[in-house]
C-alpha cells in the first residue's frame, strides 16, 4: 500500500493525498484567447486538476483582463483549478512583480475563482502567511513550492525544504528538482518517502525533472507524491509525459499495487 496523506486535501470531489495520484494539466497560453482555448482543450481531456500558469500570460499586469479570463475559465468547468504565477527565479516564463502576482491571487481567492494557489518558499514567511490568511477562510488551499532547474540538492536538504514549506503554512508541499544522475533521482524519491513518514498529514507533490527524472512522474506516488503534471495540451516543464500514455501506465500500476 502506498504511503498516502492522513489528511488529504479534497477539492471539488478530487482527493489530493488519496489512494491514487491526481493528474494535472498545465496551461501556458499567452493571450486571453489562447488561455481560453487551452482551457477548453484541457477540459475535454478530463484531468483531475488544471494548473493555470499565469506567468505565461502577456497580460498578467492587467488585473481586470486577468480576472475576466479567470472568471470565464471558472465558468467552463468544475475541475479544480490551481493558480500559479511561477517566479522567474524558479523557472517562470517571465519576471512578474510580487505586487502583480499578489493582486491577482487576492482577487482570484476573494471571488473563489480557483481552488489552490502556488507560492514559492523564497517568497518568505510573511508573504505566505498573508496569502494563507486570505485563502483559508474561503476554502482555497496554499501550495508552498521549491524548484531547482539546475541541480538536485542532497536528500537531507530536500527533506528540510519540505519541512520548511510545511512550517511556513503550506497545505501542500511541493519540490521539483533537476537530476544530473540516477542517484539524484533516488535522492528525490528517498526524501519524499522520508517527508511522508515524518509529516503524514500533509499532501506532497515532488518530481525529478527532465528525461532522467521522468520515472518519478510515473512512480513517485508509490513514495508519497500525490500529484503529477502531464501533457494534456502543453508542457510546462521538462520531462512531463503525455497524459494518455501516463494513464495507461497507471492502469498497470494500479492493478499491481491496488489490486484493481
Amino acid at each position: 500500500m502506498r504511503p498516502k496523506a492522513a489528511k488529504p486535501v479534497v477539492v471539488r470531489g478530487k482527493k489530493l493525498g488519496g489512494d491514487k495520484p491526481l493528474i494535472c494539466f498545465p496551461l501556458v497560453g499567452k493571450t486571453p484567447e489562447a488561455a481560453l482555448e487551452e482551457a477548453k482543450k484541457a477540459i475535454a481531456g478530463s484531468p483531475d486538476v488544471i494548473e493555470l500558469r499565469v506567468d505565461a500570460w502577456n497580460f498578467i499586469t492587467d488585473k481586470q483582463t486577468s480576472m475576466k479570463v479567470l472568471g470565464e475559465i471558472r465558468k467552463l468547468t468544475d475541475i479544480p483549478l490551481l493558480l500559479t504565477c511561477r517566479s522567474h527565479l524558479e523557472g517562470g516564463f517571465q519576471e512578474v512583480s510580487a505586487e502583480s502576482r499578489n493582486a491577482l491571487y487576492k482577487g482570484a481567492i476573494e471571488e473563489i475563482l480557483v481552488d489552490l494557489v502556488d507560492i514559492e518558499l523564497i517568497s518568505g514567511y510573511e508573504e505566505i502567511k498573508n496569502l494563507k490568511q486570505i485563502a483559508s477562510p474561503r476554502g482555497v488551499y496554499v501550495v508552498v513550492s521549491f524548484h531547482d532547474f539546475k541541480k538536485t540538492p542532497p536528500k537531507e536538504v530536500i527533506f528540510a525544504t519540505i519541512a520548511k514549506e510545511i512550517a511556513f503554512g503550506g497545505d501542500v508541499a511541493k519540490v521539483a528538482v533537476m537530476p544530473q544522475s540516477m542517484e539524484d533521482v533516488l535522492a528525490l524519491m528517498s526524501a519524499t518517502l522520508m517527508a511522508r513518514r515524518e509529516f503524514p498529514d500533509i499532501p506532497l507533490i515532488t518530481m525529478s525533472m527532465g528525461s532522467l527524472g521522468s520515472i518519478t512522474r510515473i512512480a513517485g506516488w508509490l513514495f508519497g507524491s500525490d500529484l503529477t503534471f502531464a501533457v494534456g495540451v502543453a508542457s510546462s516543464a521538462p520531462g512531463q509525459i503525455p497524459a494518455d500514455e501516463l494513464r495507461e501506465v497507471y492502469k498497470l500500476l494500479y492493478s499491481l499495487y491496488l489490486n484493481e
